[in-house]
């Protein structure tokens, strides 16, 4: 009996012993070869939605530079105000461009009197070389008489020699008015006649008042679209061509740039569906849409762009911008530019098992 007994025992401990040994077995090998597969599983059929924190809000900004320099003499708004399109939002002195647009018009009616002045003598001129002309033809007809009575002996040489002369001097007058009249038709263009307003000097001179007149109208700055005033210059600030003076940010037009690496956009196309989450408000979502893929790499935009030429270099992932048009709604907190958020791009149907295999591109 004691050896059926430990008979028995030996068998259960050997069962036991073989349980043991491929619960091992299991443990090592079987667990974790089921989470690997699970893990794989999961992670290749994800890869739907790509979704990235590197974004920002951003809207249409507009800096209004002056397009002439000056001192700031007076500002109608105050930093952050609401304005609209066309509204008067600072002055610049104009005394300067008042005494130009004076100067200006003084030059404009000098060179009006001076071809109307040009125009009369021309006028002039014309009946000068009438008379002229009438005298000559009277000195010609007295010099034909004086040599007809020379012929008959019943004049003097020295008579005929005095009509023959007064007629060459009555006909070379003619002449010398004609040229002086030709002199004054080329300082009037050829057109003597024509309307004092059409000749080159007075409309060089009429144009002169125009930019005069531009530049003292651009001593006030406008607002050249709606949104809102930043940026503004103090009262006796000095502001200058080229430099902007304010800025306005649009009311309109707000979208999210979003700088995605370029190993996540594979399946991103224009018009896909996109979440959005504004960092300053946390419990509320936007709804928006791809609208576009930027054609460079940030780094391209850059001052310095990185040149890869040599042997010592390190790849990195680069960042692409997309841009992302949101759809507004009714109850919409407001947004500023520059916001931070985070976007979640639906590219469809798409999973990772789709890019090892190459499927579905």
């Amino acid at each position: 009996m004691d050896a059926v007994t430990r008979v028995d025992e030996e068998a259960l401990a050997d069962e036991a012993t073989a349980r043991r040994r491929w619960q091992r077995r299991l443990m090592l090998w079987g667990i974790p070869l089921v989470v690997t597969v699970v893990a794989v599983y999961l992670y290749g059929s994800s890869g739907r939605y790509v979704s990235t924190d590197n974004a920002y809000i951003q809207r249409d900004r507009v800096d209004v530079v002056p397009q002439v320099s000056g001192d700031v003499v007076e500002i109608y708004v105050k930093e952050n105000d609401r304005v609209s399109a066309g509204q008067v939002i600072l002055s610049i002195d104009d005394r300067n461009f008042k005494i130009a647009v004076d100067a200006a018009e003084s030059r404009l009616a000098t060179a009006r009197s001076e071809v109307a002045s040009a125009q009369a003598a021309y006028r002039e001129k014309s009946g000068e070389i009438e008379l002229a002309r009438r005298a000559s033809e009277y000195s010609v007809r007295e010099f034909q008489r004086q040599d007809e009575l020379a012929v008959r002996k019943l004049v003097p040489q020295s008579t005929l020699d005095s009509a023959h002369r007064s007629a060459e001097l009555a006909s070379g007058s003619v002449g010398v008015l004609q040229l002086q009249q030709a002199q004054l038709g080329a300082q009037l263009g050829g057109t003597p006649a024509a309307p004092v307003d059409s000749y080159p000097q007075v409309r060089a001179a009429a144009a002169e008042v125009e930019r005069a007149k531009l530049d003292l109208s651009r001593t006030r700055l406008l607002a050249p679209q709606a949104g809102s005033i930043s940026h503004l210059p103090k009262v006796g600030s000095r502001v200058e061509i080229g430099r902007a003076a304010f800025a306005i940010v649009t009311d309109r037009n707000v979208w999210v740039e979003a700088n995605f690496k370029e190993t996540d956009l594979e399946w991103v196309r224009p018009g896909q569906p996109v979440d959005v989450e504004i960092d300053t408000y946390s419990s509320h979502r936007w709804k928006g849409q791809v609208q576009s893929i930027a054609q460079a790499t940030g780094a391209e935009f850059s001052l310095l762009p990185a040149q890869n030429a040599s042997g010592n270099w390190v790849k990195v992932v680069q960042r692409i911008p997309v841009r992302i048009a949101l759809v507004a709604g009714a109850n919409d907190p407001p947004l500023r530019d520059g916001m931070s958020a985070t976007v979640d791009i639906d590219t469809g149907p798409h999973t990772r098992f789709d890019r090892w295999f190459g499927r579905g591109r």
